[in-house]
């Protein structure tokens, strides 16, 4: 079996040809304009070939410990295990050996998580081959963030924070016993409906039931489990949308400020810009040099006050608000732009697969299949599209319709239609006779009306594309197609 250190040094040598293999993408990208699907093709197969060998990187890896690096560290002869603690804490030896094993394995799963979330990408109908040539390949995901403008790092932190849950949980379904009158008869029957509104559920499926124990049963689940592909998306979408968010926050200032309080803040930058701040070592000032930092300051202050811009011991109130409205358009662009194209290909991620198609999707490796409302609100698409009633009401019909044997394939085009209207429908790309076939298998089921009437959906856009008008042949078709 290799061993750790040559192991080591192999990955290391990999993840370099692997960040070799990004900087082409980024060449290629910046040289073509258009990239054609052969070029595509040969992309996506090298993903393929550079994954199997990361895959087997990490299995070796974990077969050698890496993910529990200080098992077995440090093991000497005659020597307790106190011995051993004090060994692994303070030997710099073996602190070495533990970080190069936990650097190595992190980089790998960074870079194998990067070559799914691309293959997924290429693959998916919904995605975004823009991402691609902006993904950590070769595992460098901490040295790509550190290279990240200071303006990034705080929207960096509060997307990151949309994928983590904060209140307690989401409720995913609810227990119930119950009595109820079969055949003359009292029977207790136990189930678990996935229904927030329990009481229409048992009305409607049991009649007049005696509900005798309740339970509210609430997951933990957040919306993407895995913390490297929380880290990489963001870190992808910052980076591919960098321009955009430069070219929107300049217009911005443009437009709200005057050129006065723009050349205001460039001077006042210029001037601060060459304030030495060696004094300060990682946050913590050196008190022994105070008198130095009052000199510097001082300094400072008269050549803002040389320029009009400090008065008073305190900075003009025209620079200062100006500065203020920069800051505030950087927070807002910085946050709202990636936020937008990440809403975007997360609602075409849900909208265009099926449950079957999303568990064999890498597009957002280990997100949930079918989240629940309360994991979205976040998702602002910047349109007039509202993706959570569309999503929600798609999600209703990928549990409802299984059960009617109808094709889950257009589905979304069916959301969009009930939500918005055929203008919708169209955006998205479905084809308005597909979305009218299923309309009409739909049209007759007299239970799914019902659901979708709960759900405040505009039946009358369905029941126009009934053809069958009787209600005994509408119940009879409703309980045949459920067999």
């Amino acid at each position: 079996m290799e061993d750790s250190s040559s192991l080591i040094k192999r990955c290391n040598e990999y993840l370099t040809e692997l960040q070799q293999f990004r900087e082409y993408l980024l060449e290629l990208r910046a040289n073509k304009t258009n990239i054609d699907k052969s070029t595509y093709d040969e992309i996506t197969n090298k993903l393929k070939e550079n994954l199997e060998i990361l895959e087997d990187l990490k299995e070796k890896m974990e077969i050698c410990g890496f993910d529990t690096p200080y098992m077995g560290v440090g093991t000497l002869k005659g020597c307790d295990d106190s011995d051993i603690y004090e060994i692994k804490n303070y030997s710099s030896h073996l602190r070495r050996m533990v970080d190069e094993k936990k650097g190595a394995l992190e980089r790998v799963r960074y870079a194998i998580i990067s070559h799914k979330m691309a293959i997924g990408n290429l693959s998916d109908d919904a995605g975004n081959k823009n991402i691609i040539f902006f993904l950590p390949y070769g595992g460098a995901y901490k040295e790509l963030l550190m290279q990240l403008p200071s303006i990034f790092i705080k929207s960096y932190k509060k997307i990151l924070n949309i994928f983590e849950l904060n209140h307690k949980g989401v409720l995913s379904s609810i227990t119930m016993s119950i009595v109820v009158i079969e055949n003359g008869k009292r029977k207790f029957k136990r189930i678990k409906i996935e229904d927030e509104d329990y009481d229409a559920y048992i009305e409607k499926r049991y009649g007049d039931a005696l509900i005798t124990s309740l339970k509210k049963n609430y997951s933990k689940n957040k919306l993407i489990t895995d913390s490297y592909v929380k880290k990489t998306i963001v870190l992808a979408y910052l980076l591919t949308y960098a321009d955009d968010i430069e070219k929107e926050i300049n217009k911005r200032l443009n437009n709200t400020l005057s050129k006065h309080q723009r050349d205001m803040i460039v001077k006042y930058l210029e001037i601060t810009a060459n304030y030495d701040c060696e004094y300060i070592d990682g946050g913590v000032i050196d008190f022994r040099r105070m008198d130095e930092i009052r000199l510097k300051k001082q300094e400072l202050n008269e050549e803002l006050e040389k320029y009009g811009l400090f008065k008073d011991g305190k900075i003009i109130d025209e620079l200062q608000n100006a500065l203020n409205i920069e800051k505030n358009i950087y927070d807002e662009v910085c946050y709202e732009i990636p936020m937008k194209y990440l809403s975007n290909d997360l609602f075409k991620y849900y909208l265009y697969n099926t449950p079957d198609e999303r568990s064999r999707s890498n597009m957002f490796p280990s997100i949930l299949l079918t989240p629940a409302m309360s994991q979205l609100t976040w998702t602002n698409m910047g349109d007039n599209i509202n993706p959570k009633s569309v999503l929600d009401l798609k999600f209703l019909l990928e549990r409802e319709l299984p059960n009617y044997k109808i094709s889950l394939k257009n589905v979304g085009g069916i959301a969009l239609y009930l939500i918005h209207d055929w203008d919708a429908v169209k955006k998205y790309g479905y084809n308005k006779k597909d979305i009218e076939s299923i309309l009409k298998d739909i049209a007759p089921l007299s239970d799914l009306m019902s659901n979708l009437k709960e759900k405040n959906i505009d039946i009358e856009k369905i029941e126009k594309y009934n053809t069958i008008k009787k209600k005994r042949t509408k119940k009879f078709l409703n309980v045949l197609s459920k067999l």
